[in-house]
């Protein structure tokens, strides 16, 4: 499929502007990190064409629901530009799964990407993952045997800049460990949140690696996983203030017609299970969060590096369910705007109600639910 007007305004829009945990803006990683040996020697997709497209988690419109054999309300969409350096030209695009998927792609990038491969492989592991945020995609890919390079995990420059100034926040406590009262120190703080932030670790980190006694590899690593709890610390954040809203009109919500009494037993028992299943989810959220604070509350507070050395270490066993936990959370927030612009709640038959609630229920059910200690 070729894109219209419409969607070429979103490509462009996608690649200057993209939250991470909805794109995977290879493109943009191609154009930053093409001459890297790294990325030549480790790319994301064996194809080329495919290894410079963008990857969307997208919310399915009424008329794409058809093209789907089973029933979703989100998919993964697969935009490859027909001329990367002019975007306006628009793109060839393809949902991960839906009906003709395989000729769709092989009509677009050729017989490399046979259904064995691992192109293939690959887009069906990010099709079955709620949301692309990089530590859990990461984390997914690497218990599938696949690693492509580090540069393919990094936190978008749209969101670097939104999260900025919280990250800021969050440091501080190092920083005034570091620097006590020094005039400069948000000087400081400014330059340490950019180099936690950015892609690159240089020597100017080397006292806190020394700090917590890691070798280069281990420090390189241990930055990475920092940046991820500051990532879901930062989205937690933004997303509780939108989810009470979200949670007080699913209390209101009435569908237009009050339909058979099976119906009605239904939706009201759904309404009851999101805001039980949310609450489960934000919980197991802060308290895997908690294990990040206590950590770097040690570090912080009690110059005790030992704590928050061996966290970094182990921290991306806990980037799965906080990743899927997060995206199921988000899902509820972005879809139910999405379907019921602000103070828009009437018009909904019973019928669709309880398909939200019942789509919302099975995006908010995890494997480790009853787990809680892992």
């Amino acid at each position: 499929m070729s894109s219209n007007d419409r969607s070429v305004r979103s490509l462009v829009r996608l690649h200057t502007s993209a939250s991470t945990a909805r794109v995977l803006n290879l493109l943009m990683i191609y154009r930053k990190h093409g001459d890297d040996e790294e990325y030549k020697q480790n790319p994301f997709f064996d194809n080329v064409l495919l290894n410079r497209s963008m990857i969307v988690k997208h919310r399915l419109r009424s008329n794409e629901l058809d093209m789907f054999e089973s029933p979703r309300t989100s998919a993964t969409k697969v935009m490859i530009p027909i001329d990367i350096t002019d975007l306006k030209m628009g793109a060839r695009f393809m949902f991960v799964g839906q009906i003709g998927f395989q000729d769709l792609l092989e009509n677009a990038l050729g017989s490399a990407c046979m259904p064995n491969s691992n192109d293939v492989r690959m887009l069906k592991i990010i099709d079955e993952i709620p949301s692309l945020d990089p530590f859990l995609l990461r984390e997914q890919l690497r218990r599938g045997g696949l690693t492509p390079a580090r540069c393919y995990f990094e936190v978008a420059d749209a969101d670097v800049a939104r999260m900025f100034s919280f990250v800021q926040k969050e440091i501080m406590p190092l920083v005034n460990i570091s620097f006590g009262d020094d005039a400069s120190m948000s000087i400081y703080s400014t330059r340490l949140v950019n180099k936690i932030l950015s892609s690159e670790i240089d020597s100017d980190l080397d006292p806190l690696r020394q700090v917590l006694q890691l070798d280069v590899k281990q420090f390189d690593e241990g930055i990475f996983c920092w940046k991820a709890f500051l990532y879901y610390k930062w989205q937690l954040s933004e997303l509780m203030p939108r989810l009470r809203d979200v949670i007080s009109e699913i209390n209101r919500v009435r569908p237009r017609t009050a339909g058979d009494n099976e119906t009605r037993l239904f939706i009201e028992s759904g309404r009851v299970q999101v805001r039980k299943r949310v609450g489960m989810a934000c919980e197991r959220v802060r308290q895997t969060l908690d294990i990040y604070d206590t950590a770097y509350s040690e570090l912080t507070q009690s110059g005790k590096a030992k704590g928050f050395r061996e966290f970094l270490l182990t921290a991306p066993t806990l980037f799965k369910q906080l990743g899927e936990r997060l995206a199921g959370i988000d899902h509820v927030v972005s879809f139910w705007r999405f379907r019921f612009p602000r103070d828009r709640l009437a018009n909904v038959t019973p019928e669709e109600l309880c398909d939200i609630f019942a789509d919302f229920e099975s995006g908010l059910v995890f494997n480790d639910d009853f787990d809680l200690a892992a």
